[in-house]
C-alpha cells in the first residue's frame, strides 16, 4: 500500500524552521548536556554575524533603490553592474522597513535615512498611479509607471503597507507621519 504524503508550503516551511533549528542546537549544545537545556547567550560572534547579515541587507536596500524616487529594484546582479529599472512595490516596502532598521543600528545618518525615507513617500502619494489605494505590483524605478502588464497587487500593496506603516511608527517626523497615514487611508479596502 501506497501511503501519501500531502505536503503543504506551511507544513514544509515549519519542518525546514525544525530541521534547521535541531541541527542548530545540536551544534551549540556541548557534548553530553541535554537539548533541553536553555542554550547560553549568544556568543560575541553570533552577533558580529547577525550585524552583518542585517548590514548587507541594508545596504541592498540603500544601493538598490533610487535615489530620486526611493522605488527598490525586485532584483538585482550581484556584481552590482545591474541597469535594469523593474521595481517591486513589495520590496519598497520592505525598503522602508530596512531604513528603520538601519537608522536604529546607525548605519547612516539619521538625516540621510529621514530624507530618503520622505522622498520614497512623496513619491508613492505623489506620483504612482493606484486604484483605490493599491498599487501594480512592478512599476518602472525611474518614473513610477506600470511595467508591462502587470497586476494590481493586493498582497505586494500590503507589504508596501507595512513598510510605510512601520517609518510612519520610527520616525518622529511630521511629513513622514503624514503622507504615510494619507496613504494607507486612501487603500478601499472593501
Amino acid at each position: 500500500m501506497v501511503e501519501e504524503h500531502n505536503v503543504t508550503r506551511r507544513k514544509l516551511l515549519r519542518l525546514s524552521a525544525l530541521t534547521g533549528a535541531g541541527i542548530w542546537l545540536a551544534w551549540k549544545t556541548p557534548a553530553g548536556q541535554s537539548a533541553g537545556v536553555p542554550a547560553p547567550s549568544p556568543e560575541p560572534s553570533d552577533e558580529r554575524f547577525l550585524d552583518d547579515v542585517e548590514r548587507a541587507a541594508f545596504e541592498f536596500f540603500w544601493q538598490e533603490a533610487s535615489s530620486s524616487t526611493g522605488q527598490v529594484k525586485d532584483r538585482a546582479l550581484l556584481n552590482g553592474n545591474d541597469s535594469r529599472t523593474m521595481s517591486s512595490i513589495a520590496a519598497t516596502g520592505f525598503g522602508l522597513t530596512a531604513l528603520c532598521i538601519a537608522d536604529r543600528r546607525g548605519y547612516r545618518k539619521t538625516s540621510e535615512i529621514v530624507e530618503r525615507t520622505r522622498k520614497t513617500l512623496r513619491f508613492l502619494s505623489q506620483e504612482v498611479h493606484h486604484e483605490h489605494g493599491f498599487f501594480y505590483h512592478f512599476l518602472d524605478m525611474s518614473n513610477g509607471r506600470r511595467w508591462a502588464k502587470c497586476e494590481l497587487s493586493s498582497i505586494d500593496s500590503s507589504l508596501l503597507l507595512c513598510g510605510l506603516l512601520t517609518a510612519r511608527q520610527h520616525f518622529h517626523d511630521a511629513e513622514i507621519q503624514d503622507l504615510a497615514t494619507k496613504i494607507y487611508e486612501r487603500v478601499d479596502w472593501p
